[in-house]
């Protein structure tokens, strides 16, 4: 029982915890319906995930070992990447196409 218990100690002590800036119009994205995805991410990397906002409204909070906060991090930066660029690509194409349409009259 207490080989156990120093492991889990030893465990905690070797915790770290790291923020990264993701823009908050992905965040919803990352998370998924009901958590899925974020429950995913987490398990995947034995990371616990936090969408703290701060004062930008894009702070996420990682906490595990360091080595998988950073593999993390690194993860959701480039998934977050993926998801603006097809933000920003729906956003050009309704730009582009709402000159092709007739103002509402009203």
């Amino acid at each position: 029982a207490r080989d156990a218990i120093m492991k889990i100690v030893s465990e905690l002590e070797e915790r770290v915890s790291d923020t990264v800036e993701i823009d908050s119009r992905v965040h919803a994205r990352l998370i998924g319906q009901r958590g899925k995805n974020i429950r995913k991410i987490m398990d995947k990397f034995g990371v616990d995930i936090k969408f703290t906002g701060g004062e930008t409204g894009n702070t996420v909070t990682i906490e595990g070992n360091e080595e998988n906060v950073e593999d993390c991090k690194d993860h959701l930066i480039e998934l977050a990447d993926e998801y603006m660029d097809a933000i920003l690509e729906k956003l050009e194409f309704q730009a582009e196409m709402s000159q092709y349409t007739r103002p509402d009259p009203r």
